[in-house]
């Protein structure tokens, strides 16, 4: 489990469109289990983990609960201090849709059901120090994964991280590498009826991987498998793979 401090500066994880599970606490401690977390940088992992905050402020951490009446334009609803929000609703299901920083402070707004009704509900948190516990393996080595561009697959040696999220990496690859990176001239092409298009393959994504992503490890191609990506004998199926 990996250990991070949140310093509200440079925020690498965010719960949008994550629940909030369970709250614990212990004296000025709230532990803050989650359906997961979603990496902000490529290649957006959603690892699992929680969130720990230290030193919390209760006299100035409140939860709101909120209904609103369309007929009548007007909000009504609940403020309530967070001890007291997480004595009531432990494990809360709360839907986190926003989240807002700032030196020794968390907000997060979303969506919270109570008696069988959907309500909005805002939680925010006055502590002394955010930690994030982030079940995000560290990768070393390299691993053996298949490739193939419509044409025959591939098995080509790459760096263990890439291997275990292969769908993230190639995805920023042929989605926004190519189009925005530094090299795109030589992908992008002009089709006859004025639209743009993206050439590249297999070779392509290795140069990227050992000129931009991990030019510390060597990324290389192994062997022709002499099949398409749909017909991979039994012996790789377990091997991480994709078509670009």
């Amino acid at each position: 489990m990996k250990k991070i401090l949140n310093s509200n500066r440079h925020i690498i994880y965010s719960l949008h469109d994550m629940d909030v599970t369970a709250f614990e606490t212990d004296e000025n401690v709230i532990i803050m289990r989650t359906s997961g977390m979603k990496k902000i940088t490529s290649p957006y992992i959603q690892p699992d983990g929680f969130i720990e905050f230290r030193g919390v402020d209760w006299e100035f951490s409140y939860a709101y609960i909120l209904d609103f009446d369309v007929k009548s334009d007007k909000f009504t609803g609940r403020k309530m201090y967070l001890k007291d929000f997480i004595s009531e609703f432990p494990e809360p299901y709360f839907t986190v849709m926003d989240e807002t920083y700032a030196p020794n402070l968390t907000k997060y707004s979303g969506y919270i059901v109570t008696d069988k009704t959907f309500r909005e509900c805002f939680v925010e948190i006055h502590y002394s120090e955010e930690m994030y516990f982030v079940d995000e393996t560290e990768y070393s080595g390299m691993r053996e994964v298949i490739l193939s561009n419509d044409d025959y697959a591939k098995i080509c040696s790459v760096p263990a991280e890439v291997a275990a999220y292969l769908d993230e990496y190639c995805w920023e690859f042929a989605a926004n590498w190519v189009w925005q990176g530094p090299q795109n001239a030589k992908f992008i092409k002009n089709a006859r009826n004025g639209q743009l298009g993206a050439v590249f393959g297999v070779n392509d994504f290795l140069n990227y991987l050992n000129e931009f992503a991990f030019p510390e490890y060597h990324s290389y191609f192994v062997k022709n498998l002499e099949c398409y990506d749909y017909e991979i004998p039994t012996e790789y199926k377990d091997y991480p793979s994709y078509n670009f």
